[in-house]
């Protein structure tokens, strides 16, 4: 009997496989619930990312045994997704679930819960979706107290107490994995309780440092406003 070759048999037995793997696919992804979820959680109130690209991504993860890989490179796509000015008309309508999807891959990677919780709580003003964000993390990670710290922050935020925030806010902006937007918020926050210095510094490194001209436009109206405010005699109150 003549043996047939590797390449020989793969076409031979692609139009076979091919149909097999789909049907693989659909079993699995529809029972990646309890493997996939290392920690209960609850989906946003409004689902909005498609259910296809979730299940299509766990399934890849769990039959190729590469949840981790995958993981790693979804959140890269999470990053570019924020970062893209695009999505503002729908307020970043899908990062929530986006988060959630990346943290199910890669429970223990600790920035897709600070990056998503930042951006959600003090840039889009979700905070219900940050606590719950954060609180799945805590789940899967225990011993992390960055996350209980950013948790509490966010407690204060949405309940005017910003004096207590701004500790976490600048630790959380100090760190190469801060979203951008976040040194901003800590600035805006120095200059409502008017603590004007702190925030003319930020505001100086951004006018230097900004990599667009946008930014660096930003930094110097702000820094201007600043000014015109201290100028005035009329600071407000400093804390």
């Amino acid at each position: 009997m003549t043996a047939v070759p590797a390449k020989g048999w793969v076409l031979q037995w692609a139009p076979w496989l091919i149909p097999v793997l789909f049907v693989l696919q659909a079993f699995f992804s529809s029972r990646l619930e309890n493997w996939i979820h290392p920690t209960s959680f609850e989906a946003s109130p409004v689902q909005r990312m498609d259910k296809r690209v979730a299940s299509t991504l766990r399934a890849v993860a769990y039959v190729t045994g590469n949840k981790v890989l995958v993981g790693h490179l979804f959140w890269i796509g999470v990053i570019q997704y924020y970062g893209n000015d695009d999505n503002a008309g729908t307020r970043w309508a899908k990062l929530y679930d986006y988060c959630c999807l990346a943290s199910d891959l890669n429970p223990q990677f600790i920035s897709i819960y600070t990056f998503g919780a930042n951006a959600l709580a003090f840039h889009l003003k979700r905070y219900d979706q940050a606590a719950q964000l954060l609180a799945k993390g805590i789940k899967a990670n225990p011993e992390a107290i960055r996350l209980k710290y950013l948790l509490a922050a966010i407690g204060f935020q949405s309940s005017d107490r910003v004096d207590l925030m701004i500790p976490v806010l600048e630790e959380e902006a100090s760190r190469p994995d801060a979203p951008p937007l976040l040194v901003n918020i800590l600035a805006n926050t120095y200059e409502k309780m008017g603590r004007y210095e702190d925030a003319i510094q930020i505001w100086k490194k951004q006018l230097k440092e900004g990599d667009t001209d946008e930014k660096r436009i930003v930094a110097g109206q702000k820094l201007q406003e600043i000014y015109a405010i201290l100028k005035s005699g009329k600071p407000g109150n400093r804390r």
